[in-house]
């Protein structure tokens, strides 16, 4: 029988042991290309100096919509 979260921890966040960096996830999710960089932008919204969190949350927007639009096909 299976119990059903009650909002705490759940094993499917756990982060893989041997994992050092975000493109370790990546690679452990075997993430698509847009999910890769919509993973990428949440990770670095509004800490990177080279890009605003405006560009970072228009990146997750075009590359959802790409997504979207390729699993609708």
């Amino acid at each position: 029988m299976s119990s059903k979260n009650n909002g705490g921890k759940t094993e499917y966040y756990d982060i893989p042991k041997d994992s050092e960096s975000i493109q370790d996830l990546i690679e452990y999710k075997n993430m698509h290309w847009n999910i890769a960089n919509i993973f990428k932008s949440c990770y670095r919204l509004g800490n990177q100096e080279h890009s605003s969190q405006e560009r970072d949350l228009n990146k997750i927007i075009y590359f959802a919509q790409r997504h979207l639009n390729l699993i609708k096909m």
